[in-house]
């Protein structure tokens, strides 16, 4: 595997002018040996590396890290219904995107020459590779990289020690994972000439001798906009029960786990005491009921929302037909508004569904449901499939 970290003295030792007489004849140019402290903390794992995958080319970064941001987002669709407060949502996916930012100061001219080598491969590790098919240069892999930020950013391997003991996983915790898989959005690198806090390293050759029109950067800010993570392993709640004598399941809960057993997204693992009866969090009256019943009672919670809210529907289609064809010329209206409707004629959506509940119901009048004051579930659903028809016949 690649990697273009070295010391920065392979490029350019670090010397000073000695005077050991008069005249210019008597400098000489002697070595020293430069001490940077960030050296030996990158040499302790205080560091982060991106690897292009396709190329297994890696460069190592001193953790001159001055932004970390990890976001999570859900997506989910949504559908308006007429006559409700809230649309129907459906969960699509839950996406991450991290942005970070860091510096490479140079504390030599040598390791400024090392970090500009360094942000010109990160600029082409934003490039795909290519094959030769026949003489033509054919593109053949797209440019995935592997981001490992120490602890923060890593592919978890598991629980760090016995999940008993709190000492034991907080002493096995580390940084052990490789690198997550994704791709960077952009990558921008600010070089600092103005900034007289920084500047530049007017080039000097080896031989004291300057270089004209070459600077090399003390400072380079490189901030990544977006890092895009694409997760190798399962994301998700997992919920097992233990088996009962005809090897089905039990209401009792044997583990709940995310993922595939993983300690995403850090690798911190928490004991098994730490996680209380999931009964507690829900309220007291929950205690003593079996998971597989508290989840049984969550989805008839669902289930009584989503009937009344399709009751209420039902019944705001009645109402709108009472306003809208009750009186004098109400039984014109209709007639008119039944033609509009199966051609399409209304061009505003809003109009197109309060006329459709209208007229949905009226039939529903006309059938007698709401002689009795309520409305059963056949008469709700008979009245909804009718709103939902005539909701679609909007013009283009």
């Amino acid at each position: 595997m690649g990697d273009i970290y070295e010391n920065p003295e392979i490029y350019k030792k670090n010397v000073v002018k000695k005077h050991k007489g008069k005249g210019e004849d008597k400098v000489i140019r002697e070595e020293f040996y430069f001490a940077d402290g960030s050296d030996a903390l990158f040499n302790q794992g205080f560091k982060f590396s991106i690897e292009h995958v396709s190329s297994r080319q890696k460069i190592e970064f001193k953790a001159f890290i001055t932004a970390f941001n990890d976001t999570y987002s859900q997506d989910w669709n949504s559908e308006p219904v007429y006559g409700r407060a809230d649309p129907l949502y459906n969960f699509k996916q839950t996406t991450r995107r991290i942005s970070f930012a860091f510096k490479m100061p140079a504390a030599s001219e040598g390791e400024a020459y090392a970090n500009l080598a360094k942000a010109q491969k990160l600029a082409q590790f934003m490039y795909p590779n290519y094959t030769d098919v026949s003489g033509a240069k054919v593109l053949s892999q797209a440019p995935l990289l592997r981001l490992k930020i120490m602890n923060l950013l890593q592919v978890p391997t598991g629980p760090s020690g016995n999940t008993n003991d709190g000492i034991s996983l907080y002493d096995g915790y580390g940084t052990g994972g490789e690198g997550v898989l994704g791709w960077f959005s952009d990558v921008t690198f600010t070089y600092n000439l103005e900034n007289s806090d920084n500047g530049v390293f007017q080039k000097l050759n080896s031989d004291g001798s300057r270089a004209p029109g070459t600077i090399l950067p003390k400072t380079i800010d490189v901030s990544i906009g977006g890092f895009n993570p694409i997760h190798e392993q399962l994301l998700g709640w997992q919920v097992e029960y233990e088996k009962g004598k005809d090897n089905k399941d039990t209401d009792k809960i044997k583990r709940v786990y995310f993922g595939e057993g993983k300690s995403f997204p850090y690798g911190a693992e928490e004991t098994d005491s730490a996680s209380p009866d999931p009964s507690l969090k829900a309220g007291h009256q929950f205690v003593g009921w079996s998971a597989k019943h508290k989840l049984k009672v969550a989805a008839s919670f669902s289930l009584t929302e989503q009937q009344k809210l399709e009751k209420a529907k039902a019944e705001a289609a009645i109402a709108n037909a009472e306003a809208r064809y009750a009186g004098l010329g109400g039984n014109l209206r209709r007639k008119r508004d039944e033609k509009r409707l199966a051609g399409g004629k209304y061009k505003s959506e809003s109009k197109a569904a309060y006329v459709a509940s209208a007229f949905a119901g009226q039939v529903a009048i006309e059938a007698g449901f709401a002689d009795d004051g309520s409305l059963s579930s056949d008469e709700v659903w008979a009245t909804n499939s009718r709103t939902d028809l005539y909701d679609g016949y909007v013009g283009e």
